[in-house]
Formats: C-alpha cells, structure tokens, sequence
C-alpha cells in the first residue's frame, strides 16, 4: 500500500496496520475524544479497554518507519559498525532462546479456567516470551504459566502477568515465584543456555 492511497483509511481492532503513520483514534462509545496515535506497518490495532471494539483507526498520515527506509536501512554491508553495547546489565535476569511448549490458564482459581496453549522463544527466571495464537480472554488479569521442567523435574507452574503483546508474541512477567519454582526456572534456563 503506497501512502499517496491509503490516505483516509479506516481499520478496525484485530486488523493489521497496513501502513506506517499516524492513526485518528475514534471512540464509538464517546467515552474519550478522539486522538492520535502512531502505528507501525503489521501491528495488530487493540481494542479499547471501555468501548471494546466500538473504536476505529483512520490514517491521516502515512510515513516510513526508520527501519523500512531504504536509505536508512539498507543491507548490513553498508552500515556502519556497531557499536557493542552491554544490555545484559539492563535486565533482572539474563534470557535465554528455547523451544518449548507451554499451557497458560487464564482465571485459574475459577470454576471454569481456560486453557490455552502455546510455544516459549525466551525464558528467564523472570519471565517468558511466547507465541499463542488464541488471544487472551482476560489480558489485564493474572494467569498461570505451565512449563515442561528440565531433567527429572515435574511441570513447573507459575502466576504470571502480560506485559506486552504484538499480534500472536507475547511477553510475560512471573509474580510471587516460590522457591522451589525459581530453582526449577534457574535449571531450564542453565540448561538452554548450555
């Protein structure tokens, strides 16, 4: 999509962005005057928290994402070097890349939790990026994050929060970890990263 037509565009929750820009944000519930938000090619547009999906997104002015220009960002061998930049400082605990399946339950101490499974790209023993594809019923409550343990251990089952989403990854932080779960969590990742 060229951004000289996609001018006026209106896209609706669950859609993807299919241009870079700036995006009008209408409330059909008018709980909220309408406002501007910016929006990356691919990003899934949310729903509102108060008028769910009685909301729209119109471009009203599309334009090239740093990473999507030409010019800016051509192929590696005519960029400049990097410059090594120590992350690892940064975060709590280091993250490692793994491939495995995990269950998430949405309201797990109800009568009727949900199930949900999906598949972790990187652990820590704070956290957990995976991919699912079903989309959370209830993304702003806790849930239980079910792991395969690593060796002779058992599943490792931890509470755990949503901290980002983007289209089907999804970031998770764990809460109020026991014991017995973060020496499970700090073995799986010992083990990934060997």
């Amino acid at each position: 999509m060229t951004a000289e037509n996609s001018e006026g565009l209106v896209c609706f929750p669950g859609e993807l962005a299919p241009a870079t820009g700036v995006y009008e944000v209408s409330h059909l519930a008018h709980h909220r005057a309408s406002h501007q938000v910016v929006v990356i090619r691919g990003e899934e547009f949310p729903i509102c928290r108060a008028c769910k999906a009685a909301v729209r997104y119109r471009l009203v002015r599309a334009m090239d994402h740093l990473h999507h220009d030409w010019d800016l960002a051509g192929p590696e061998s005519w960029t400049t070097p990097k410059k090594s930049i120590e992350f690892s400082g940064l975060r709590a605990h280091p993250r490692f890349e793994i491939d495995l399946p995990i269950v998430l339950v949405e309201m797990p101490h109800t009568k009727s939790p949900t199930l949900l499974h999906g598949h972790a790209t990187t652990l820590s023993e704070g956290g957990v990026s995976a991919v699912i594809e079903p989309r959370l019923a209830h993304p702003k409550k806790r849930l239980s994050i079910r792991l395969p343990g690593s060796g002779a251990h058992h599943d490792i089952t931890v509470s755990a929060r949503l901290r980002y989403q983007n289209g089907m990854r999804h970031g998770f932080q764990f809460v109020h970890v026991s014991r017995e779960a973060r020496l499970a969590l700090r073995e799986l990742c010992t083990s990934a990263g060997a």
